[in-house]
């Protein structure tokens, strides 16, 4: 790297640097993330100055394309982990993500570029090397190509996990692809030619492929994940057909026992029938009948396999679902609002038993309905301990002790990403209630 440049030079390449790392890695990361510059530190904005330096240092020190990305991805994870405070492992997904958007942009600005000059015959040496002017035009295009393709992303990004190591290995194999050839097209000075044509051709199709492959396996790990909650509601059906045969065995002794009675001594199997009577008025399951309601598979199963755990507490349980939900048509919701909703509910479940089960009165309620074009779950359990709702949705907060409190602030993350769904917790007569709302698009 030439250190010998004047004053000007090196502050247009600060000016521009600058700008691209506000625009291409904070803005795109912010709308990524779905995170809003009031709740961004304003002090760890400072931290934008030393990694413009850096990405300064980084494009013109490394002539190594590897250690450029490496390098630029570095970066990237720091916007993510100090000024946007991020803590999943997300971050790497993110940030690789952030540099295909970045990358992107730089494609068009330079296609856009070599078009003019290739039909107009313009300098495009001197508009690409114009550092300020450049990064500003490829900053605004990042941003947009992040808006636009968000919406698909962050379906990509939620089912993807730490364990997901051949999907990260790809993508970062993508990313060096588009970075070589950029590298290539930067050192044949853009000129627009059949190779020019043929390297953008080799991207589209990696990127093509790249995320076919990505939701192909998304695909297949959602299939398996329903197959899993089938499994399980099985599971349990033949747990409650043991149970069922068992209590149709002790029905067949108490009528040989009333027989034995009417024989003998009508009173007293008058006080015995009255006694099995007082017995069964308030009997397991009674809300079998109510989830028969919920016309969409996946969910029915899912709550009817955590009440069944409920019972196994001994909990009391009450539950009403509004016939109407009968009439939402199935396919209503798509795969990723389904497994969403599906691992909410979870949580909200799981969550309200074990509160629940803590209390004095150990109560389980469960409504569901259909509220302006909306399917609303409000899950409301007896607590024992108090409850802070400023704290339920911070990451480590928890009141079952350590080890926990990573679900509701999950579950808060999943939903700022997600526009058809909302939540809200609240405590009503010593009551803890978690509402989920799903808006239905019935127009499609």
């Amino acid at each position: 790297m030439n250190f010998n440049y004047d004053l000007a030079t090196w502050s247009e390449y600060f000016i521009g640097a600058f700008i691209c790392c506000l625009g291409a890695l904070l803005i795109v990361g912010k709308i990524l993330v779905k995170k809003e510059f009031k709740n961004i530190k304003k002090g760890r904005l400072l931290l934008l100055i030393p990694i413009s330096i850096m990405s300064i240092l980084n494009t013109y020190a490394f002539n190594n394309t590897i250690l450029k990305v490496f390098g630029v991805l570095l970066l990237d994870m720091f916007v993510y982990k100090y000024i946007l405070e991020e803590t999943s492992i997300k971050i790497f997904i993110y940030s690789i993500l952030s540099i295909m958007i970045l990358s992107l942009a730089e494609i068009l600005f330079v296609l856009i570029v070599s078009l003019f000059d290739y039909l107009f015959s313009l300098s495009i040496a001197m508009i690409v090397t114009n550092s300020i002017f450049s990064n500003t035009i490829i900053a605004i295009l990042s941003i947009i190509i992040a808006k636009i393709l968000r919406p698909k992303l962050i379906r990509y990004i939620e089912k993807i996990n730490e364990s997901n190591i051949l999907i990260l290995i790809q993508l970062l194999l993508t990313l060096f692809l588009i970075t070589a050839s950029i590298n290539y097209l930067y050192i044949e000075k853009w000129k627009f030619s059949y190779k020019f044509i043929l390297i953008f051709i080799v991207m589209f199709g990696s990127v093509t492929l790249t995320f076919s492959l990505l939701k192909q396996y998304l695909k297949n790990k959602e299939v398996v994940s329903k197959q899993k909650i089938i499994d399980e509601y099985l599971k349990t059906s033949a747990d409650l057909i043991d149970k069922y045969s068992s209590t149709i065995h002790k029905y067949k002794n108490n009528l040989i026992i009333i027989k034995g009675y009417i024989k003998s001594n009508v009173p007293e199997a008058n006080k015995y029938i009255d006694s099995l009577l007082e017995k069964y008025e308030n009997k397991k399951y009674s809300w079998v009948k109510q989830l028969n309601h919920i016309s969409i598979d996946s969910i029915r199963y899912i709550i009817y396999y955590k009440l069944s755990k409920a019972e196994e507490c001994n909990l009391k349980i009450f539950v009403h679902v509004s016939k109407n939900i009968k009439d939402i048509d199935p396919e209503i919701l798509n795969s990723n609002e389904l497994g969403h909703i599906l691992d909410i509910l979870g949580e909200y479940f799981d969550n309200a038993i074990y509160a629940s089960n803590e209390s004095n009165e150990k109560e389980l309620n469960v409504d569901i309905f259909e509220l302006n074009d909306a399917l609303m779950f409000i899950i409301s359990n007896t607590f024992k301990q108090n409850v802070d709702l400023s704290l339920i949705t911070k990451n480590g907060y928890s009141t079952k002790g350590k080890g926990h409190g990573l679900g509701l602030y999950d579950i808060d993350k999943t939903i700022r990403n997600i526009e058809t769904l909302s939540n809200k917790y609240e405590i009503i007569n010593n009551y803890f209630v978690a509402t989920l709302k799903v808006k239905l698009n019935k127009k499609n």
